[in-house]
């Protein structure tokens, strides 16, 4: 197998430190980061122009997501609030406060009409977004949330962070189901398996964990520093990982086998997605570079 550097942008992203999330359809990416002027900011993914510029954030912007449908993106910042943007306006929809500290996760539902906020001040919050009223909290990290995400369901919800632990929450009672002392470093980001049971962690390397059970089924090692983001194949045959260490590698869920390492990245890579015709992979870096790769379709079988 063998991954080809198809594709090389470098966007002008006005800021040290970007993060960046790409659209369900993959045609577009969203940023935010460090500056002097904080900005949402929404690009042309084949083109590298932007789109769209989002401004009312005071302070470095450090979560973002998408809605499924792409009519509406959420934006988490140090200045501990969370915005709501339409999408064909550009307009702020409306700013969900209360966190005692930066915002560093942010999670739409299926529904779209709740999402989760995870916080520097260890506190996941459940938001209503036709009114802003928060539903639940879930409270018991000792440090830093950086991830927290829905199960399918919207029964559950899973979060990790600076304490090094992944912690999963039933939302209608707002208490916690299952304590797992996760890494040796932070929890990154998490994903579930399809068959809710499963979920991948990442931290310094990528695991495999059933939260019935607590269990550590698998572990995926290779990357030489923090690994930001990590993705399930459609099928679940292989998992997708981006890292520090600049480069995107793709694995076999089954044996722990790393059977690519994708490299072209000048700086730490952010985030990594297969596109829709499962015969690329699309990354980004904390400088604004993109990269797409040509990869073998038979590594990925579809994206989620």
């Amino acid at each position: 197998m063998s991954g080809c550097l198809n594709r090389v942008l470098h966007l002008q992203v006005e800021t040290g430190e970007m993060y960046g999330v790409f659209s369900p359809d993959r045609s577009r990416l969203l940023t935010g980061g460090d500056g002097a002027n904080p900005k949402v900011r929404i690009w042309d993914v084949e083109t590298g122009s932007c789109l769209r510029v989002l401004n009312g954030h005071k302070e470095p912007v450090a979560a973002l997501a998408w809605a499924e449908d792409q009519r509406s993106v959420a934006s988490g910042a140090f200045d501990r609030e969370v915005r709501i943007w339409d999408m064909a306006s550009g307009e702020c929809l409306r700013v969900l406060a209360g966190h005692r500290a930066y915002v560093r996760s942010v999670d739409f539902s299926q529904s779209r009409e709740r999402l989760l906020s995870g916080s520097g001040d260890g506190v996941v919050r459940l938001w209503e977004l036709a009114t802003g009223k928060m539903l639940q909290e879930f409270q018991g990290h000792r440090d830093g949330v950086y991830h927290a995400v829905f199960d399918t369901r919207q029964t559950r919800v899973l979060s990790g962070g600076r304490d090094r632990t992944i912690r999963l929450w039933e939302i209608s009672t707002g208490r916690c189901l299952r304590l797992i002392d996760a890494t040796e470093a932070h929890v990154q980001c998490l994903a579930w398996h399809s068959d809710q049971r499963r979920f991948l962690s990442c931290a310094g390397d990528v695991r495999l964990w059933d939260s019935e059970t607590g269990e550590c089924l698998r572990v995926f090692e290779g990357h030489r520093d923090t690994i930001r983001s990590v993705a399930w194949s459609y099928d679940q045959r292989h998992i997708l990982s981006a890292s520090h260490d600049r480069s995107v590698r793709i694995w076999e869920s089954e044996t722990g086998r790393c059977i690519e390492v994708l490299r072209g990245h000048d700086e730490c890579v952010v985030n990594a997605v297969w596109t829709l015709d499962r015969g690329s992979v699309l990354s980004c870096d904390s400088s604004g570079g993109l990269r797409a790769f040509i990869v073998d379709a038979s590594s990925n079988s579809g994206a989620i």
